[in-house]
């Protein structure tokens, strides 16, 4: 716990429908203060999650006020491959409310971009993958120097005893797109006490539910809440029909920020209901291996040590989704937002 104040934050994300809640979040948490976006390949093709990213921040009138760069256009080794099963070709399939976006995003090497708000931050700044971890590490990998200049990096991936992807189920898409990259953060003797893992185990209580939907769309009046209520449709469709989710779908991206309103001092655990391990963690990368993207636990230390990444296994889901919702409503009260 490090005191009161806001939460610097760069996101690196793939828009995809679960980072659009994850961008809404950092939009307008009043805990949150998000300095910038890299927009990296994943869920869909690099070009269509930068073209997502600024759709949305349009949609929020945010288009002026958050800088977007390309991020990591490609894997470390393995060939590149997206999750049009899940999110449909475009990355946001199932609504036509996105907006063309207002503002372009900016030429420019995202490595930079992040230096300059590392340092900016002096120390105090998260960052925040909800996709492959191929920028942060491509970032610690040129500027290694960084690395003790950030607090935490929160990300979403992995599964403990979770998976979806490989011959196994084994693996979380994440990191079995990009598994070098995320061996180079996991394995890294002075990042990984650093990192704040929200996997499978953790997402997938995260659903949004008949009710969640409900509360999204509101009377129907809103344009915004047409288009969350739209791109949850979707997902819930996508998700039943391809992992079998029948209460709805697990939205995982946005739950990387909960821990950091613990972690920063901004709530208690009495209410964020907290439950985490410590573990060291390594990823399968052998291409031949038919867990080939699995997070394994190497090793296990005191849950109240420094040591090791902490693993997020559960939290107040009441509360997480709470915090959507009071973003949403901000959101579409904000001036200049659809």
């Amino acid at each position: 716990m490090t005191g009161n104040s806001v939460i610097p934050v760069w996101l690196d994300c793939d828009p995809g429908h679960d980072d659009a809640v994850a961008v809404l979040l950092s939009c307008f948490h009043p805990s949150i203060r998000l300095l910038g976006i890299s927009a990296s390949y994943g869920n869909a093709s690099p070009e269509n999650t930068l073209y997502n990213t600024l759709s949305l921040l349009t949609a929020f009138g945010k288009q002026d006020e958050i800088p977007v760069y390309k991020g990591a256009q490609r894997p470390w080794v393995r060939d590149v491959a997206y999750a049009p099963d899940i999110h449909g070709e475009s990355g946001l399939d199932g609504t036509t409310l996105l907006p063309k976006p207002k503002h372009p995003f900016i030429e420019g090497s995202y490595v930079e971009a992040m230096e300059h708000a590392i340092l900016e931050s002096e120390g105090n700044i998260t960052i925040v993958s909800t996709g492959t971890l191929t920028s942060v590490a491509t970032l610690l990998k040129e500027k290694p120097y960084l690395k003790k200049h950030v607090k935490y990096i929160s990300i979403m991936g992995g599964g403990i005893n979770s998976g979806n992807r490989n011959d196994n189920d084994s693996a979380e898409f994440n990191i079995w797109a990009d598994p070098d990259a995320a061996n180079f953060v996991f394995r890294d003797e002075i990042i990984k006490d650093k990192c704040v893992l929200s996997p499978l185990d953790l997402t997938h209580t995260c659903l949004a539910t008949s009710n969640v939907d409900k509360v999204i769309l509101g009377d129907g009046s809103s344009k915004l809440r047409k288009l969350f209520y739209e791109l949850f449709l979707f997902f819930a469709k996508t998700y039943k029909n391809k992992q079998g989710f029948e209460a709805g779908p697990p939205v995982h991206d946005p739950v990387t920020l909960m821990p950091l309103l613990y972690l920063y001092g901004h709530i208690s655990n009495e209410v964020l209901q907290f439950h985490f391990e410590r573990y060291d963690l390594s990823v399968d990368n052998d291409p031949t291996s038919l867990d080939y993207g699995r997070t394994v636990v190497t090793q296990t230390y005191a849950h109240d040590s420094n040591i090791g990444i902490i693993v997020g296994l559960q939290i107040n889901v009441d509360f997480f989704w709470n915090q959507v919702f009071n973003a949403l409503a901000v959101a579409e009260q904000y001036p200049g937002s659809i």
